[in-house]
Parts: structure tokens; C-alpha cells; sequence
């Protein structure tokens, strides 16, 4: 290892880097992706004519789910769900989802390539 002298310094990049450098995941965010990775670990381990049938339906805590016996309860969890045995409305929200993480995807690439140009 080389020995430091007055001359060595460091750079920083403070330029909005507030609290976003020093973010770590609460627990339950790490709890809910370790829920969701075995979701998939299980689905992976179907028969391949079984595996698509299954989905993944994220639900956030806005979200309101009408449970079988009439009431209602909030829901910040992810359940896998057979694509086959859907009623409408939850075909409909299956399918909302998955063209808003095509939206939220687009937004993502285009503000990162605007703030690239902004540089």
C-alpha cells in the first residue's frame, strides 16, 4: 500500500447527494423482496406448462381488495395469482399492471437520457 502525502486528496461529488447516497432499506422493504424473490423461486420450480399460468400481482397500500366475505382490507404485499382462473376485473388489473410497468419503465430510461444531456 503507498504511503500518503500532502499532496493526495479526494474528490466528492456533492451535487445532489443529500440523503439519497446514504439510503438503506427499511426492513420491511427487504422482507417484501425476499417474499417476492421466493415467489418466483417457486413459480421457476412449476413444469414449464404450468409456470405460465402463474403471475405475480404487486399491490400497494392505496390499493383497497374486496375480500370473499364482502369487506374490505388494504394490501402492501405481492400474490401470486393463476392468470386462468380470473374474473374480469381482475383480468383487467392484471393487464393495467402490466402495461403501467411499460410506462414507468419508458419514464425512467427518458429522465435518466434528459439528465444525461443536461450535463
Amino acid at each position: 500500500m503507498r504511503r500518503s502525502n500532502a499532496s493526495d486528496y479526494f474528490e466528492f461529488d456533492t451535487e445532489g447527494a443529500n440523503a439519497v447516497s446514504f439510503y438503506r432499506p427499511s426492513n420491511a422493504e427487504v422482507v417484501l423482496q425476499d417474499e417476492e424473490d421466493l415467489m418466483w423461486e417457486a413459480i421457476s420450480r412449476l413444469p414449464s406448462m404450468k409456470q405460465g399460468r402463474f403471475a405475480i400481482l404487486k399491490r400497494i397500500s392505496s390499493e383497497i381488495e374486496h375480500d370473499t366475505e364482502g369487506g374490505e382490507r388494504e394490501s402492501g404485499t405481492a400474490e401470486t395469482i393463476d392468470v386462468t382462473r380470473l374474473d374480469r376485473s381482475r383480468r383487467e388489473l392484471v393487464v393495467k399492471k402490466a402495461l403501467a410497468t411499460d410506462d414507468q419503465d419508458n419514464y425512467k430510461l427518458l429522465s435518466a437520457i434528459k439528465d444525461r444531456l443536461d450535463r
